[in-house]
C-alpha cells in the first residue's frame, strides 16, 4: 500500500475523532483542564509578578520603612521624637518622611452619621509638607499640605481611602475624630506601600494642637528614601540603630522585600498550579489511551481490511497515533484558550495587565501533543499486531 502524504494522514486521524464526537470530547477533557490549569495559574502568577514590578519601580526598590518594634512582652517599643533627624545622619540616606499617630479613636467617616462601632479599614494620620516627596508619591486631583495648609482642619485622602467613601473631587467634607475636615486632595496609588492608599492625611501642625497622640508614642512610620543601593542589611542595621540608640526593638523593612515575599508566594502556587496540571495531564492521558483502545476493538475489521489490501503495520500504527495526537492536540488548544480567558479575567478584575509567558503558550499544546503521542503508544502497537486473517473475521 502506498504511503500516505501528510495531509491524506491528517485527514485519515480526523475520520475517527469526527465519528465519535461525545467520546472524543471527553477524552480531551482531561488534557484541556491540564492545560487550562497550568496557563491559567502560570499567567496569573506572571501578571501579578509584573504588576508587582511596576509598583515597586513606582515606589522605589530603594525605599525602607521604619515602624516601632515589638518588645520581650510583646508590646510596642515607641520611637523616641529624634528618630528622624537621627535616621537623616545616616550614610545614604536621601530624604526621610514622618507619619504620626493620631488617638486610635479618631475614625474616618464620609460623615458623622456613621456608627463609630462600624469599621471601615480607614487610618488616619498626621503627616508634614515633605512626606509626600519622601515615598515619591502624586496627587491625582487637588493638592499636597503646604504651610499654610499644614495648620487648618483639611486632610488628603490616600486613593483607597477616597474610593472606599465614595469620593471624587477634592472639596468635599469627611468626618474625622468628631470634627469636618475638608478635603483639598486625592493621591495617587502609592503602590506596595499599600497603608498609605487607605489613610487619610492631617496637616502636622493642627494635629500636634488637636488630635495628635500625647506621650513620647507619637512616630507610626518613618520611611527613609536611600541612594540607589543603599538598602542592604548593613544600612538597615545602621538605620535602626540610630533610630533608637536605646532600644533593639525597631522594625526595618525594606518594599523590596514585600515584593520578594510575594513573589516567593506566587511561586509556590504556580508549583502547586504545575503538580495539580501534570495529575489532570496524566488522567487526560488514560482517557485518551483508554479511548484508542476501545477504538482498536471496535475497527478490527477496518485494520484487518487495510493490512490485506496492502498497509503494513508501520501504517496501522501511525493512523492510530496520528489520532490520539489529535485528541491531544484539541484538548491543550481548547485548555489554552481556556486558561487564557481565565487570566484575562482575572487581570480585568484586579485592574492590572494581563500576561502570559510566551514558553507557556508555546509549551502547552506541544505538552498536550506529547501527551498524545505517549498514550497513542500502546493502542497503535496493538492495531499493528493484529492478524489480518484474524480481524477478518469480525467483519
Amino acid at each position: 500500500m502506498p504511503r500516505l502524504s501528510v495531509v491524506d494522514s491528517i485527514r485519515t486521524a480526523l475520520i475517527g475523532p469526527r465519528s465519535r464526537k461525545m467520546r472524543t470530547a471527553l477524552s480531551a477533557l482531561g488534557v484541556a483542564v491540564g492545560i487550562a490549569a497550568l496557563t491559567a495559574i502560570t499567567g496569573i502568577a506572571a501578571s501579578n509578578q509584573a504588576e508587582l514590578l511596576a509598583k515597586l519601580d513606582a515606589l522605589g526598590a530603594n525605599m525602607i520603612v521604619v515602624q516601632p518594634g515589638y518588645g520581650p512582652d510583646n508590646k510596642p517599643v515607641a520611637l523616641p521624637e529624634t528618630a528622624a533627624g537621627m535616621i537623616e545622619r545616616v550614610n545614604g540616606v536621601e530624604q526621610v518622611g514622618v507619619l504620626e499617630k493620631v488617638p486610635d479613636d479618631t475614625g474616618v467617616y464620609r460623615n458623622d452619621l456613621m456608627p463609630k462601632s462600624q469599621g471601615n479599614g480607614l487610618t488616619a494620620y498626621a503627616a508634614s509638607p515633605d512626606f509626600l516627596s519622601s515615598v515619591e508619591g502624586s496627587v491625582a486631583k487637588g493638592s499636597w499640605f503646604d504651610e499654610t495648609d499644614r495648620s487648618l482642619p483639611v486632610t488628603v485622602l490616600g486613593s483607597a481611602a477616597a474610593a472606599r467613601m465614595g469620593i471624587t473631587e477634592p472639596g468635599v467634607r469627611v468626618w474625622i475624630g468628631e470634627q469636618w475636615y475638608t478635603v483639598i486632595g486625592i493621591l495617587d496609588s502609592a503602590g506596595l506601600a499599600e497603608s498609605i492608599d487607605a489613610s487619610a492625611f492631617l496637616g502636622d501642625h493642627w494635629a500636634a494642637e488637636h488630635v495628635s497622640a500625647k506621650g513620647d508614642d507619637t512616630i507610626a512610620s518613618i520611611y527613609v528614601r536611600m541612594t540607589d543601593g543603599g538598602t542592604g542589611e548593613k544600612v538597615r542595621d545602621a538605620i535602626a540603630r540610630a533610630a533608637n540608640p536605646s532600644s533593639p526593638y525597631v522594625q526595618v523593612t525594606g518594599l523590596g522585600d514585600l515584593a520578594g515575599a510575594r513573589d516567593t508566594a506566587d511561586d509556590s502556587l504556580s508549583g502547586l498550579a504545575v503538580g495539580l496540571a501534570a495529575i489532570a495531564l496524566l488522567v487526560g492521558g488514560i482517557g485518551i489511551a483508554n479511548t484508542m483502545v476501545v477504538a482498536v476493538l471496535e475497527r478490527r475489521g477496518e485494520i484487518g481490511l487495510r493490512r490485506a489490501l496492502g498497509a503494513r503495520s508501520g501504517q496501522i500504527a501511525g493512523q492510530f497515533v496520528a489520532e490520539a495526537i489529535v485528541l491531544g492536540g484539541l484538548g491543550g488548544l481548547a485548555g489554552l484558550l481556556l486558561g487564557a480567558a481565565g487570566v484575562f479575567v482575572y487581570a480585568s478584575v484586579q485592574g492590572q495587565a494581563a500576561t502570559i509567558p510566551f514558553l507557556v503558550l508555546l509549551g502547552g499544546p506541544l505538552v498536550a501533543l506529547v501527551v498524545g503521542v505517549i498514550a497513542g503508544l500502546y493502542p497503535a502497537i496493538s492495531a499493528a499486531r493484529l492478524s489480518p486473517t484474524a480481524a477478518l473475521r469480525t467483519v
